[in-house]
């Protein structure tokens, strides 16, 4: 409503002057304004009010869909249900966000770490802190299964039963030093699965048919001692008739 800022007069009608009358003439005049055009914004607001989206509920007004503010003061949201739809903020702090409140499968965020729940309602998977590291645990309706996990010592990979690693388009990498010292059995690890290792076994087993000994002859008529492979003659030496005494 426009603000009417009113002229100085004296109580006393007697006292009016001629300029005092129109003052309060105009007076009279932007107060009717003023009011018309407050009579205006009423109706228009009235007019243009999507009740669909409005509700009173015990005095209280709940309005629904977009509210835009150019400051909004609120000392305490408590007990709101609403669709927020799409939400845009800086900074968000809170004890608990959850994806549903009592359907499955559901995502939880709390204080204490992320969880996943399964369609039954059991958890499967929880995401957070172990001593100073990350911990990441898989289980099966709230059944522990496997877990990695993050210390002073290295990253750790753990399972209840076997553990795969696969990759299905390229090969698997084990870059830097590898140690086996507290394995207990390898199963199915074969030679020649192992490219460059057997190429050299190859090489090795090749060399051994061809030079090394595994038989000799002697002629004693030519004095020649041969030297025999598995592939070949290695060598052929001659020894002479020792010295007649």
């Amino acid at each position: 409503m426009a603000n009417v800022e009113l002229p100085s007069v004296n109580p006393s009608l007697g006292d009016i002057s001629q300029s005092g009358v129109d003052q309060l003439r105009t007076l009279v005049k932007q107060l009717h304004n003023a009011s018309v055009m407050q009579t205006e914004e009423l109706l228009y607001i009235l007019n243009n009010l999507d009740t669909r989206n409005v509700n009173e509920i015990d005095g209280d007004i709940l309005v629904k869909g977009t509210v835009t503010a150019i400051k909004m003061n609120v000392q305490k949201l408590s007990a709101i249900t609403a669709d927020l739809g799409k939400m845009t903020a800086g900074e968000i702090y809170g004890a608990y966000i959850a994806t549903s409140e009592d359907q499955y499968p559901m995502v939880t965020i709390t204080p204490e770490g992320f969880k996943g729940y399964g369609p039954k309602g059991g958890e499967s998977l929880s995401l957070g802190q172990a001593d100073d590291g990350g911990h990441l645990l898989f289980m099966d309706e709230g059944s522990p299964r496997g877990s990695i996990y993050a210390d002073t010592e290295g990253l750790h990979i753990g399972n209840m039963a076997s553990v795969h690693i696969k990759s299905t388009d390229d090969a698997t990498y084990l870059e830097g030093p590898i140690s086996f010292e507290n394995a207990l059995e390898v199963i199915g690890l074969k030679i020649e699965h192992i490219k460059d290792l057997s190429q050299q076994l190859a090489e090795i087993n090749g060399d051994i048919l061809q030079n090394m000994v595994i038989n000799a002859s002697f002629d004693n008529s030519t004095r020649h001692l041969k030297l025999f492979s598995k592939t070949r003659t290695v060598a052929t030496v001659f020894i002479p008739a020792s010295a007649p005494e």
